[in-house]
């Protein structure tokens, strides 16, 4: 399927969950499932949840992003915003499910970064298919049972002189975890687009593809599903979130936009994200 925005691939296989979801019992709970999900999003600059009932909350899914730039597993901060950080925590107060840590940080084999490796490989061979970027480790079968990261790998191909994404879940909540997730990867793929033409790529942003093993719904959400799509509108509202041009990672850091280590209030981070909201990003 291809949809135009994040609004209309949610409420679309929202859908297709109610209609030809299978019910199945998995850690306890029911939920409806479809399993080997695949869709495109044309506009990765869409993003923005404006169904009424699903209550999307932008100004956390940018702390959570901002987050992410940080590399840094703690959860002091952001679980202040999500009681499921606190939740799946271990014993030293780190999670396994920040993304940047797998990204942004060098890894123990060579002295670069994924991030850095795959915009490399995309300036050197234009055409390579090997610009992926790893999340799920064979380790984590054995670290933290509480958070095994659903997503497996993300793969940035340069075709027809523009950016496309690909992320593949091997899990995906279609409530919190879809959405958030395909608003976070949105915004790496704008990312790594302003890399590659900061080093004159003279790239266009291209389409984001998002593969779920496992689509699903938990039953507690049953009833949010049914009042979405009991109150279809034909068209929902859409606020583009367009990352500034020529904004790399380290131009970000070196703004200090990441949601950093130290110890912050709830109030502390949200104005620290409106200020950041506001620096990075063409509205």
């Amino acid at each position: 399927m291809k949809y135009k925005s994040l609004n209309e691939a949610f409420v679309s296989e929202l859908s297709e969950l109610k209609t030809s979801g299978s019910l199945v019992k998995a850690r306890g709970s029911n939920q409806l499932e479809k399993v080997f999900v695949n869709f495109e999003i044309s506009n990765p600059t869409d993003i923005n949840v404006t169904v009424e009932s699903r209550k999307f909350n932008q100004r956390y899914a940018i702390a959570e992003w901002l987050w992410y730039l940080s590399a840094n597993s703690k959860v002091n901060n952001i679980s202040k915003l999500a009681s499921i950080w606190k939740d799946i925590q271990d014993s030293y107060g780190e999670v396994e499910s920040n993304y940047g840590s797998y990204i942004f940080s060098l890894d123990k084999n060579f002295s670069r970064s994924q991030w850095s490796w795959v915009v490399n490989e995309l300036l050197v061979d234009r055409d390579s298919r090997r610009a992926t970027i790893s999340i799920n480790q064979p380790y984590h079968k054995e670290k933290n049972a509480k958070d095994y990261p659903c997503t497996q790998y993300i793969q940035f191909f340069v075709r027809d002189n523009r950016l496309h994404v690909g992320v593949s879940m091997r899990s995906n909540d279609i409530i919190f975890g879809l959405c958030n997730d395909i608003f976070t990867f949105c915004l790496f793929q704008q990312l790594m687009l302003n890399e590659l033409n900061d080093r004159g790529l003279k790239l266009e942003l291209g389409s984001y593809f998002h593969h779920a093993g496992s689509l699903h719904i938990y039953e507690r959400h049953f009833k949010m599903m049914d009042n979405i799509l009991n109150n279809l509108k034909e068209e929902y509202s859409s606020e583009k979130l367009l990352l500034k041009q020529g904004l790399t990672y380290k131009k970000l850091l070196s703004l200090r936009s990441e949601i950093s280590s130290k110890e912050l209030t709830k109030k502390e981070i949200f104005s620290h994200v409106d200020k950041a909201k506001g620096d990075l990003f063409d509205v």
